[in-house]
């Protein structure tokens, strides 16, 4: 909204951040601002710049416009909702 506000063009990405850790693998967002004619990303919160660690499910002007899971329910009862994600790195095999 603040580089929008500017007049910059802007938007809000979610998706997940590949790290080594298993204790990491939850939901992430960024922002991408246009910027010479390209998508430049702006991780603040690990302080990253570049996508490279990056796995982009949705965009949007916001969360309600990219958030991984959304949804309404009506009634009593039980509900549960489980999820598993696993980020790994992509081997891509050399050609010769």
């Amino acid at each position: 909204a603040c580089a929008r506000s500017l007049g910059i063009p802007a938007r809000y990405v979610s998706g997940y951040l590949f790290t080594d850790s298993e204790d990491h693998l939850a939901s992430h967002a960024w922002a991408e601002a246009w910027l010479d004619d390209a998508w430049y990303s702006f991780d603040v919160t690990n302080c990253l710049a570049k996508p490279e660690r990056h796995l982009k499910l949705a965009v949007g002007l916001d969360y309600l416009d990219a958030c991984p899971v959304r949804g309404m329910r009506r009634g009593g009862g039980i509900e549960q909702m489980h999820a598993q994600v696993e980020v790994a790195p992509l081997v891509r095999v050399q050609q010769q």
